[in-house]
């Protein structure tokens, strides 16, 4: 048997058994090796009758653990299936503690190229740092911390690996401590390497003095907070095309500003609670999500210069009722998204502009600040083609609101509207259809083809504003209606629903249940 396949057939086994049978494997490999070199392993005498230690045989210190003729055999084995071994091993504690085994093995481990350190106190990994020798291929470091940790510790850590020089460096920091506020720890540039994914949480980020990301090409950063200038950052990695960050913004930071002439990915999640403005100058520039967590605040202005843009998604998460209409309807979540779209029946593409907004009943809160169509000019992209709304009506009628929505941008093409009643209905004495004027109401939709409405309750208002809709569309081609639960086809709203789709052929409706099946009103 050749050594070649000795140690694939080795590995394969490796990978499906735990440590405690490595001594048996490696037992199987000394075999393989002692055939392929033409030699034949001695088996030990049988023990004596009677024996208690009968199929132990005696090992003693000089064995090595290669069998009664005092050979080691293990050390015998080649250096490149050992490092086989221990690499398919998957851990490096697991990889140190192989020294059992065999004398060399015992600073073997230091000499893999792709090592990776998890569940250590952090001055034991900074101690195994110390004995490798650098240039890694891969370093990944993770551990959970549950006393005080000074960003000073994590600034010791990464300069020993830093002094590793890895071409990839993974290093992950469990959120179950307690940090000294505003302890703030220190990345040095790693001038090998071509990926770096930190995630450290609690601790504030810096960056070293002077130096370049001479050789970095993504960049991922998952972070409590960071006090760096981005600008700075970016421009000390003159060959990033890939930049993902999960940050909070302290409140004192009004502006964010990226530019970058190699940047091609750019994904930031961030939390703050003071507006926030956003400059983007990449030319290079082909993929943009933004998502903006906002405690207390409205968003700033986001402006891009990036003539490649492809995909672009801008997400505003809400917790208090800064946007809305009135005292009855409040923003929850904002989606602005562009993406390419197939044309119907052919192959070629047409960049397709979404805006997507959730919203919820605003009762109990005090009357919103601005309005959504003051909100949705601020967009950076307000020609969306496709307006989708997610409504948590609590049983109000929402007609008025639906109107203030479609009149912000009257030329869009789709209309998604899923409607969320959870059950509640509005009081008896309450005015959310106090002004009814809105049924003789006529807007113009002249782009508007394409209408999907799930959860229709076949309500009055909601079937009134059905036939205000097929009024105000001339081009409409479809209307889909998915009924919600506890709607009947036999019900009178579904009835008053069928005529309005028999008075409208030229369109194609199409009324469905909860379950997506098509019903039938013959």
């Amino acid at each position: 048997m050749e050594d070649g396949y000795a140690s694939s057939f080795l590995i394969c086994l490796l990978v499906r058994v735990s440590f405690l049978s490595a001594v048996g494997l490696l037992k199987l490999a000394m075999a393989m090796q002692l055939r392929s070199s033409g030699r034949h392993p001695v088996s030990p005498p049988p023990a004596p009758r009677g024996d208690v230690r009968r199929g132990r045989p005696r090992r003693t210190q000089e064995d090595g653990g290669g069998g009664d003729d005092g050979e080691d055999r293990i050390s015998g084995l080649p250096e490149e299936l050992l490092l086989d071994v221990l690499r398919r091993l998957g851990c490096d504690r697991q990889a140190a503690r192989t020294s059992v085994l065999s004398h060399r093995w015992r600073s073997l481990w230091v000499e893999l190229r792709e090592l990776s350190f998890t569940g250590l106190r952090i001055d034991a990994v900074e101690t195994a740092l110390a004995r490798v020798r650098p240039k890694l291929n891969y370093l990944n470091i993770g551990f959970t911390v549950d006393n005080n940790l000074t960003g000073a510790q994590i600034t010791s850590l990464l300069r020993g690996a830093d002094r590793l020089a890895p071409a990839v460096l993974s290093l992950s920091l469990s959120t179950e401590i307690c940090v000294p506020q505003g302890s703030t720890f220190e990345l040095p540039c790693f001038g090998r390497a071509t990926s770096i994914d930190l995630g450290v949480a609690g601790l504030n980020l810096t960056l070293a003095p002077a130096g370049k990301f001479a050789c970095l090409e993504k960049l991922i950063l998952k972070l409590d907070c960071s006090v760096v200038d981005l600008g700075v950052l970016l421009s000390r990695c003159p060959r990033l095309r890939t930049f993902r960050m999960v940050v909070r913004i302290p409140s004192w930071i009004n502006t964010i500003a990226v530019e970058s002439k190699s940047l091609e990915e750019l994904k930031v999640v961030t939390c703050t609670n003071s507006p926030l403005d956003v400059v983007i100058v990449a030319p290079e520039l082909k993929e943009l999500y933004l998502v903006f967590y906002l405690s207390g605040t409205v968003f700033g202005t986001v402006s891009h210069s990036a003539p490649k843009l492809e995909e672009f998604l801008l997400r505003y998460i809400y917790d208090l009722p800064r946007v809305g209409l009135g005292d009855k309807w409040r923003l929850g979540r904002l989606n602005m998204q562009t993406h390419w779209s197939h044309r119907n029946g052919s192959h070629s593409c047409v960049r397709i502009h979404v805006l997507s907004l959730t919203i919820l009943n605003n009762s109990g809160h005090t009357p919103a600040e601005r309005s959504f169509a003051q909100e949705v000019a601020r967009l950076p992209v307000n020609h969306f083609s496709v307006l989708e709304l997610s409504i948590r009506t609590s049983g109000h009628v929402f007609a008025l609101l639906l109107l203030h929505l479609l009149l912000i941008r009257t030329s869009i093409q789709s209309l998604k509207l899923v409607l969320i009643t959870n059950n509640v209905e509005c009081s008896e004495n309450c005015d959310c259809d106090q002004d009814g004027n809105w049924r003789n109401q006529e807007i113009s939709l002249p782009g508007l083809q394409h209408v999907q409405i799930q959860g229709f309750s076949a309500a009055d208002h909601e079937v009134d504003f059905l036939q205000l809709v097929f009024r105000s569309a001339p081009t409409l081609k479809r209307m889909n209606v998915q009924l919600s639960d506890e709607v009947s086809p036999s019900d009178g709203g579904c009835q008053k629903l069928r005529s309005i789709f028999d008075s409208h052929a030229s369109v194609k409706c199409n009324v469905y249940d909860k379950s997506g099946h098509v019903i039938s009103f013959a």
